[in-house]
């Protein structure tokens, strides 16, 4: 904030006649009548045109009325008459300001300051130029100056509040702003400024006052009402949050930002058609406006329309060509519609901007492991362990990670991700053993008695257990142990067909209670509940249901939580024998759920753990998958590498079940007859 040109009160006239004219003149400027004062500085100069009272007074009032190449032209006359005049040295400055020519600026400052060291004005109008030089430090230094002179000095310490903000030295702004408000409490901008220091602090409960005191000072920014909502956005007030950005755009309709900020606040809210209008406005008032064409994108995406989500992003890239989270985003969309080098290419166009940029590298990771390209995915799967969104931890040991090469040390490899992933991975425990005979593995405590009867020679440790630094020597995750000993297609032809044993007693118990029927005994899973991809996986049981003859069919439930309305559903729909084994608790007893399996005579599920558990078994297990499904699975085809016991069946449009269970039911039939 610079302070514009005031007139003076003492003007000093050559003669009484024009001393008169003078007076008169700046009479009527300081009363605001300010085409009367012109007229008579003009009748000054017309009579003497070198009179440095007029020419600084017309240079003061056309700065004022923003006119400011004439300011510069009659300050300069002035200067010429009276070189020694910090005031006008202090105005000139502040015009060659607004006409963007800082360094001129700069120079008159520093010689209103050399004339008149004590010219608080001066300091405070020399740290705004070298602000806006980038020249922080140094404009600290003169606000610094400013207030000194001038402890009262409200623009001073508000300008230096913004300079630290500059600098992000956020706490050092707070106390600036806090310095201003306390010589003037009804200084709007500066609370609103001061919000805007708590926001970047994340201390919203206090910017969010702060904007409110900015309110009640009178001062309706249009910003002030867009940072509040973002304010109240974080405070997960959504509702509030989109009236104070309706209020902004009411104060402003073109500012973009709100429009923007309007846009995030409805995509929260689910409200996704208005959100994408909102981003519309936004691009129609800024059509170089980024982040609106990527948010844009994320809605289409959110809403299923991948081309538009695609052309978004397009757009994004074409504004930014540096933007490397459209990229990633734009690769994400490619991999929904199943274009995978397109979706590695955008990747990489991520990567290639910022290398550390670690969604690119993990979703690579997913996208060349789904190829097949086995080398480069498990180099980019490493990157997991940075990724925000990646559930699991790594494990916190003063010991080494395990390098790969074979050695007489103790290893622990310890748990990760999901049920089926520690299944999937625990598939290469038997090739481990033969080269690092002294094993430990840390894993979900629910797989614990089924994985000691089929590895009897590991030392098992639950997942919830700090295992002692002294009982290893070196560690690895299990999701490293692809990189060790799955490189390629041909490193899978020693996978076993079955590597987990039910216990025996047990599956024979539950088969004799589930054969009474004498049908063929299925079991059935059909939904999952990973929060990404579980809607894409899953699919009503009364859907799957009616592909079975009920006749020579039962179906036992392999799925866990509370299916009581799938169930009730099926009933009104179907005649199918449905059995629920409820001695077994398909969640937390995984031993008994893995004999409750080994007791069926097939399985047929979707993507989760139950088909993880049953293929490890070697049960004929046949699987169900969206367009798009899990690297395990691969892109095409219906063989599994990891579980040879397993058959794939692919959706071949997105969301769309029923060519999938048409073929299902076809092969059904060859089985069951």
């Amino acid at each position: 904030m610079s302070n514009l040109p005031n007139t003076s009160k003492k003007i000093l006239a050559n003669t009484d006649q024009l001393g008169a004219l003078v007076q008169q003149g700046s009479t009527l400027h300081q009363q605001g009548d300010l085409i009367k004062a012109q007229e008579v500085y003009k009748q000054i100069l017309s009579i003497q045109s070198d009179n440095f009272d007029a020419l600084q007074l017309f240079g003061i009032l056309s700065a004022q009325t923003k006119n400011y190449l004439k300011a510069v032209e009659l300050f300069s006359k002035a200067l010429k008459i009276n070189p020694n005049h910090a005031d006008t040295f202090n105005n000139l400055g502040i015009a060659l300001k607004e006409l963007s020519r800082p360094d001129e600026a700069l120079t008159s400052f520093d010689r209103s300051i050399a004339i008149n060291p004590d010219s608080a004005d001066s300091y405070n109008n020399r740290g705004n130029i070298l602000q806006a030089l980038s020249r922080p430090d140094e404009a600290l230094t003169s606000f610094d100056h400013a207030i000194a002179i001038n402890p009262d000095f409200t623009s001073a310490y508000f300008n230096r509040g913004n300079t630290f903000n500059t600098l992000k030295q956020f706490d050092e702004a707070l106390a600036s702003f806090d310095q201003a408000i306390a010589t003037n409490p009804r200084f709007g901008i500066a609370y609103k400024n001061r919000g805007d220091t708590l926001m970047a602090l994340d201390r919203f409960d206090e910017a969010l006052a702060s904007f409110d005191q900015a309110i009640l000072a009178g001062k309706g920014y249009a910003d002030l009402f867009s940072n509040r909502g973002v304010a109240l956005k974080k405070l997960n007030r959504p509702n509030e949050a989109l009236d104070s950005f309706d209020q902004a755009i009411a104060i402003d309709p073109n500012y973009a930002t709100a429009y923007y900020n309007r846009g995030n606040i409805l995509q929260t809210l689910k409200r996704l058609d208005k959100a994408i209008a909102s981003y519309d406005q936004a691009i129609a008032i800024d059509p170089n406006y980024a982040t609106a064409y990527y948010n844009r994108g994320g809605v289409f995406n959110d809403l299923k329309c991948f081309d538009e989500a695609i052309a978004s992003y397009d757009q994004a890239i074409a504004v930014d060509g540096g933007y490397a989270d459209a990229f990633s985003n734009r690769g994400t969309v490619l991999r929904e519609l199943k274009r995978i080098d397109e979706a590695i290419g955008s990747y990489n166009q991520a990567i290639a901007i910022d290398p550390h940029h670690i969604e690119s590298h993990w979703n690579s990771a997913n996208c060349n492991l789904m190829k097949g390209n086995f080398d480069l995915g498990w180099q980019f799967y490493e990157w997991r362990w940075l990724d925000g969104s990646f559930e699991s931890k790594p494990l916190k040991s003063n010991k080494p990670e395990w390098n790969y090469q074979k050695i007489n040390k103790r290893l622990l490899i310890w748990e990760e991700q999901g049920i089926g992933d520690q299944i999937l991975f625990g598939s290469l425990l038997s090739e481990l053993l033969e080269i690092m005979p002294d094993l430990l593995v840390k894993i979900d405590k629910r797989l614990i008695p089924i994985f000691k009867r089929s590895f009897p020679k590991i030392k098992f440790y639950p997942h919830d257990a700090d295992v002692p630094e002294s009982d290893y020597d070196i560690h690895l995750p299990i999701g490293s142990l692809g990189k060790c000993f799955r490189n390629s297609n041909t490193d899978f032809l020693k996978t076993k067909n079955n590597f987990l044993i039910s216990d025996e007693t047990k599956t024979q118990k539950i088969r004799q209670e589930l054969s009474a029927s004498k049908k063929l005994l299925c079991g059935v899973s059909w939904r999952s509940k990973n929060v990404k991809t579980g809607a894409a996986r899953s699919l009503p049981l009364d859907k799957l249901a009616s592909i079975f003859d009920p006749e020579k069919i039962c179906l036992v439930n392999l799925q866990y939580g509370d299916i009581t309305d799938d169930l009730n559903l099926l009933k009104s729909k179907s005649n199918i024998e449905f059995i629920q084994y409820k001695s077994v608790d398909n969640f937390n007893d995984l031993d008994s759920f893995a004999s409750l399996i080994d007791a069926c005579n097939f399985v047929v599920t979707i993507d989760n753990s139950t088909i993880h558990i049953s293929a490890a078994l070697g049960k004929k297990s046949l699987l169900l998958l969206p367009y798009v499904a899990s690297w395990q699975w691969l892109l095409e085809g219906q063989e599994s590498l990891w579980y040879p016991s397993l058959k794939l069946y692919r959706q071949k449009e997105i969301n769309s079940w029923d060519d999938v269970l048409e073929k299902l039911k076809a092969e059904l039939l060859k089985f069951i007859t």
